[in-house]
């Protein structure tokens, strides 16, 4: 039977992509980046959110890629944000027909192997998400705010590249278990992209170790869900701006119940009853988390 310590490595390994996910992955985005390249002036794109900072989770949903709009696009910047996604929208479905594209606030999402949406381990959906270069920042359409709003997806990315190298390599994979765990918890925390946010405060360095951590983070994001967490580029809406008081206290009650749980698991480590210990962990942390 495997220790605590070698279950959360074994865990770690099991969110990772294997050689055939990621070459399916880029299969994928290079599919969609075709299409769009074909039909807009783009200056360039580039993977972003959190499949581009390595922080993404499996089944590989929501990959999004960032495209950056040339002088030939200039006129759909001065019309209405509705519009440039509708373009987006209707190119999409023109290349992968109209049961394959679902419109989004911010962008237009290819969906693939939509008949088998639980299905593990595929590249379920990419984000296509136009944008325009604003100086040193970008700014995209947002169709409920009916705005323009700035965004920088590569500060996100250094941020979270200085906070892994500050934490010895083990920040990232713990946001990608902290992910996972929210998505066993059937989503308290919307978007997950939150949970990356929160990270970047709540774990601080030296890094102790997965499970110490892990409850860590559910004992301070009890307390910290309360807060209003901005966009860490310091440009868009906040990152918290889903979360409703409804949702905040289905938050705050998942978190509550992690943390006895790994308070739980812990103390029966200590005890030497790690069998039992590796069972309440996967109950926490979800299905790739190993009892033996």
């Amino acid at each position: 039977m495997s220790s605590v310590a070698e279950a959360f490595d074994i865990f770690r390994s099991r969110l990772e992509l294997s050689t055939t996910e990621r070459e399916d992955a880029i299969r994928r985005h290079k599919e969609v980046r075709s299409v769009v390249n074909a039909a807009f002036d783009v200056e360039r794109d580039f993977l972003t959110g959190s499949y581009g900072r390595h922080t993404k989770t499996k089944p590989l949903k929501d990959i999004d890629i960032f495209f950056v709009l040339g002088a030939k696009e200039a006129a759909r910047r001065n019309a209405a944000p509705s519009a440039m996604i509708d373009a987006f929208e209707t190119c999409l479905v023109s290349a992968f027909g109209r049961d394959s594209v679902e419109r989004g606030r911010r962008c237009v999402t290819v969906e693939f192997d939509k008949k088998n949406p639980s299905e593990e381990g595929r590249v379920l959906s990419i984000d296509a998400v136009p944008a325009f270069g604003v100086s040193d920042r970008y700014e995209i359409p947002d169709d409920i705010l009916g705005s323009w709003i700035k965004s920088n997806p590569e500060t996100h990315a250094s941020e979270a590249t200085a906070k892994n190298k500050e934490c010895d390599g083990s920040w990232i994979p713990l946001v990608k278990m902290l992910k996972r765990w929210n998505r066993s918890a059937e989503n308290p925390v919307k978007p997950s992209f939150l949970i990356e946010v929160m990270a970047q405060k709540l774990v601080v360095a030296p890094f102790t170790d997965y499970p110490t951590e892990v409850r860590s983070f559910f004992a301070n994001a009890r307390e910290a869900i309360f807060k209003e967490w901005p966009d860490p580029a310091g440009l868009g809406p906040p990152a918290s701006d889903q979360m409703t008081s409804v949702r905040i206290a289905a938050a705050v009650e998942s978190f509550r119940s992690a943390e006895l749980q790994a308070m739980r698991a812990m103390q029966l480590e200590r005890n030497g009853k790690t069998g039992e210990a590796l069972s309440i962990w996967r109950a926490i942390m979800g299905k790739y988390f190993p009892t033996s």
